[in-house]
């Protein structure tokens, strides 16, 4: 199980077959893995606070899959590996079938 939590109380979850978007612990969207299609990861830097100059860096991920909805998610960048892991998970899915 590859699990990967992000800002606004929201987390991915690949789990065997299934990928799940968790928000609050409760789950939003769940989707076979093996429909996965492709995903989209930016780099993001911004500031922490709105007139400060500390500044955090962000990955923001958009999974898509064959069918709706698109599974968006805002991450720390220290999470790099694991959203790479993740990725290579739902691609063996896919290739799978």
């Amino acid at each position: 199980m590859l699990e990967i939590r992000g800002l606004s109380n929201e987390t991915v979850v690949l789990d065997g077959e299934w990928f799940e978007k968790l928000r609050g612990g409760t789950s939003k969207t769940r989707l076979p893995a093996s429909s996965f299609v492709s995903a989209d990861v930016q780099d993001i830097d911004r500031r922490k606070k709105l007139f400060g100059s500390e500044r955090e860096q962000l990955l923001q991920v958009t999974f898509s899959f064959d069918r709706p909805p698109f599974v968006g998610l805002m991450t720390s960048a220290d999470n790099r590996s694991k959203v790479e892991a993740l990725i290579a998970g739902l691609e063996a899915a896919r290739d799978a079938n």
